[in-house]
């Protein structure tokens, strides 16, 4: 059978309303070109400052270098550290595959998908004049060195032109399509650097949201003293404080022109376009109109049903039950049966890593690993496979999840780790439709992690007997305690004031304590405290006296002696080496 084509995509917080369009754009012309997709994505964006947990998610984007790609999507944009950035530019340089950027500008390696919007931005610079009667506009723009910021300021000039309203070099500034120049051009027009317009329109709606918060905090109202668009549809109305007027691009449309570029450059041949969404000016509030609703009757219904879930998936108590769990075979069949709380699933597969595997003692169970075992396959109609044993090299994996032989194919993986410990991943797939996860899915992602890495350290320790019989009510309340504890591990936590709490003698307490959770009191607290500080010596500046402080240390020499004592390094040794990685 001739293979079918696997396209990776590369991508960050895919539950973001304008990614998931993206990507939903990309599946629909890939399951019309008859290719299956793999989107390689993590939860963070890498935003500093970065914790060391967040940062290892990026471990993720070495299965880049799997063979079984034919081709890349690559939303760069999306990734705002540099370095992470690097290390992925690097990877996909490597495989020598044909890569596609979406919306990036131009690239030395990579080609690029732009979307060509300067008659959308010609709308809205007609609806000031023409709705509302503006004549003094002024434009902010993105980066002079971007092609869609030159473009957008020249459909600027052209409207304005051929109303024959006046404009000049102080009408108009070039921007970063971000937070930081909308404030700049705000304080000068506070201060009277340049005059006040009657419109200011943005290149972003980003630009747009920060220009208003900049004004607003100096007593100038919007829409009332000026008024304000943004542009591309990037932020809804529950990510500003002024409804924004602004042109809904359509991601989905730039999703789909991408892959069929891609599919060009790969197969020297024209793939069949999927229908184009209709894209229209929002109306906001911030322009002067009343809000316009423009929402069909399935759009309602999946709003309505997205929140359904929601409210399901943070009443179900899934972190408590999956923190229970005495075996990986009482965690995995758990995952399997609440997996409906994930809105339009479809398939969810579980692979665990050989070392994983055996750090659980579960290796009788799985005898002929390689370096990787999916242990979980489930399905919407409740079909299960339990807890299996089909083993594979992490490198088989993209090509297992794509051998359907009827039809393509579109899954999701997410990393399973905890900081540098790599546990697996979880492979999410929407079946046919063209869907994206919302964000109760990282939550689920984050939960599974968290009670792997629990069962490794502790469900060795302890029996389902113990917990069921000895003092239910005790371990429920030391188990939200330790959570306490884990949280703020900077308290001055003490025996005497959990003693009150839980209504128990010292040495019960204490006794109790260690034989649920495998430590004592002060062990984990212990060990809460160093974790906090190698997070806060990876990602911050502090100066090291600082973090022993804001960790629970009131003596920087008791502090440098316990970490010593636990990481076999000092800290400043930590913060170096981790730096170096």
């Amino acid at each position: 059978m001739k293979k079918r084509l696997t396209v990776g995509v590369i991508a960050t917080e895919c539950y973001r309303n304008y990614t998931a369009e993206m990507l939903c754009g990309i599946i629909a012309q890939c399951y019309q070109a008859d290719c299956s997709v793999i989107v390689l994505s993590t939860k963070n964006n890498f935003q500093e400052p970065v914790t060391s947990h967040n940062y290892h998610e990026a471990d993720l984007f070495r299965l880049i270098g799997i063979p079984s790609f034919d081709g890349f999507i690559y939303d760069r944009n999306a990734f705002n550290n540099r370095e992470i950035q690097k290390q992925i530019d690097d990877l996909l340089k490597r495989t020598g595959k044909p890569v596609m950027l979406l919306d990036a500008g131009e690239h030395s390696f990579f080609e690029n998908t732009v979307s060509h919007d300067p008659e959308s931005f010609e709308l809205l610079v007609e609806h000031m004049i023409q709705v509302h009667g503006h004549r003094k506009i002024y434009c902010l723009t993105g980066q002079k060195e971007s092609s869609q910021a030159i473009e957008r300021l020249e459909a600027y000039f052209h409207v304005m032109h051929r109303h024959g309203l006046y404009y000049d070099d102080s009408y108009y500034a070039y921007g970063d399509f971000w937070r930081f120049a909308p404030v700049n051009f705000a304080q000068r027009l506070i201060t009277g650097e340049i005059s006040m317009p009657e419109a200011v329109v943005c290149a972003s709606d980003i630009m747009a949201d920060a220009l208003i918060m900049e004004l607003e905090k100096a007593g100038i109202h919007v829409p009332e003293d000026i008024a304000v668009t943004g542009f591309d549809g990037y932020l809804d109305e529950a990510q500003s404080d002024v409804r924004l007027t602004s042109y809904k691009k359509s991601y989905y449309q730039l999703g789909a022109n991408a892959f069929r570029r891609l599919y060009r450059i790969i197969t020297g041949r024209n793939c069949r376009r999927i229908p184009a969404e209709r894209s229209r000016i929002q109306i906001g509030r911030s322009c002067g109109c009343m809000p316009v609703q423009h929402q069909t009757a399935k759009s309602h219904r999946e709003k309505r049903l997205c929140s359904d879930y929601k409210e399901w998936f943070f009443h179900s108590g899934l972190l408590f039950e999956l923190m229970h769990t005495e075996s990986l075979h009482e965690l995995l069949s758990l995952i399997a049966n609440r997996a409906y709380l994930i809105c339009h699933w479809n398939q969810l597969r579980i692979f665990l890593t050989d070392a994983y595997l055996q750090s659980v003692r579960v290796g009788a169970q799985f005898p002929h690993h390689k370096d990787c075992c999916e242990v979980l396959w489930c399905d919407r109609a409740g079909k299960s496979s339990g807890v299996s044993d089909r083993s594979m090299k992490q490198s088989e994996i993209v090509s297992y999840l794509t051998q359907e032989p009827d039809h393509p194919t579109a899954y999701y993986l997410s990393p399973l780790h905890m900081d540098e410990r790599q546990f697996g991943f979880a492979a999410l797939s929407f079946g046919r439709m063209p869907y994206c996860y919302q964000p109760e899915y990282c939550l689920f992602i984050s939960y599974l992690c968290l009670a792997l890495e629990h069962l490794e350290r502790y469900g060795t320790h302890n029996t389902s007997r113990e917990k069921s019989i000895n003092n239910p009510q005790l371990y429920r309340h030391l188990m939200q305690i330790r959570e306490e504890i884990q949280q703020h591990p900077e308290s001055d936590w003490s025996v005497q004031e959990l003693c009150q709490r839980t209504h128990v003698s010292r040495s019960y307490l204490q006794r109790m304590y260690k034989s649920y959770f495998g430590k004592s009191i002060f062990e984990d607290l212990i060990d809460f405290r160093i974790q906090r500080a190698k997070e806060l010596l990876y990602s911050s500046d502090y100066t090291i006296s600082l973090i022993a402080e804001l960790c629970g240390y009131a003596s920087y020499t008791h502090f440098a002696n316990q970490f010593k004592a636990q990481e076999g390094i000092t800290p400043s040794a930590y913060r170096e080496r981790s730096r170096k990685k």
